[in-house]
């Protein structure tokens, strides 16, 4: 669906910025820190009337509501980074995560940016690719799954 421009016009437009970091394992606790990763995911807020008449006749208090939550855009955001070394001696992981309310704000050359459908679409491919080309084997890991169940 992605921000719309009615979202910008009316402040409902809202931009998680997930800011990671790599790290690398040479061996037994020896570890090298590099550069990270920068998403901007775009989503929008509801605003929703918390108390009617909270400071007077048709004076109301409000909260906004989120179209996506924090720690889903985090685990989009750690599938993603992490979708092609598997945790396994290099790895990237969350060290901030931002609302940004204005698209000026965001930063000017993001490692990726989008809406959390095209990061699901892109991990789903990324998913499909690896099965067909062996490197998952579908059957063998709900084998897996269903033993630890």
């Amino acid at each position: 669906m992605g921000i719309k421009h009615k979202q910008i016009l009316d402040g409902t437009a809202r931009w998680y910025v997930v800011t990671t970091q790599n790290v690398e394992e040479y061996g037994v606790n020896f570890h090298k820190f590099k550069g990270g990763s920068e998403y901007v995911i775009g989503f929008h807020v509801e605003k929703c009337i918390f108390e009617e008449d909270a400071y007077g006749e048709g004076e109301h208090s409000y909260y906004e509501a989120p179209s996506l939550t924090e720690a889903s855009v985090a685990a989009l955001v750690m599938k993603h980074v992490n979708r092609y070394n598997g945790l396994d001696g290099s790895f990237d992981y969350i060290t901030q995560i931002d609302v940004i309310d204005s698209p000026f704000n965001t930063p000017d050359h993001p490692t990726w940016s989008g809406d959390a459908e095209t990061l699901i679409e892109e991990l789903d491919a990324i998913h499909d690719s690896k099965v067909a080309n062996g490197e998952l084997d579908a059957p063998f890991m709900e084998e897996i799954y269903s033993e630890a169940v």
